[in-house]
């Protein structure tokens, strides 16, 4: 005759569940904690981004009206420059210049 089997506890089986499920809500929680961060972190950068682009936005139009002709003809008057007689060019054969300017150059 045999002797019987001895009977095995369950106490390590529950142990090993209750740890396995302890384990996986403990990752739950930590993934959604991190998910919760990266998400406040992506709003931030949105703000700044459409604050980034708002302050662009200014700085192209404040580009464009200060280099409108007219704007840039007023700037040219308060800083003493006066508008051009008409084009002149310098011919590279002989170093002559053909135009309004070649009254200003004197003879050496």
């Amino acid at each position: 005759m045999r002797a019987p089997a001895h009977q095995r506890s369950l106490v390590p089986f529950v142990a090993l569940c209750l740890t396995i499920l302890v384990g996986a809500m403990l990752g739950a929680l930590l993934l959604n904690t991190a998910m919760a961060a990266t998400a406040y972190e992506m709003r931030e950068q949105r703000i700044e981004l459409a604050q980034l682009s708002e302050h662009q936005q200014f700085l192209t139009q404040q580009v464009e009206r200060r280099g409108a002709p007219a704007a840039l003809a007023a700037a040219a008057a308060e800083l003493g420059m006066e508008r051009g007689e008409g084009t002149s060019y310098l011919r590279l054969e002989d170093g002559a210049i053909a135009g309004p300017a070649a009254e200003l150059v004197g003879s050496d």
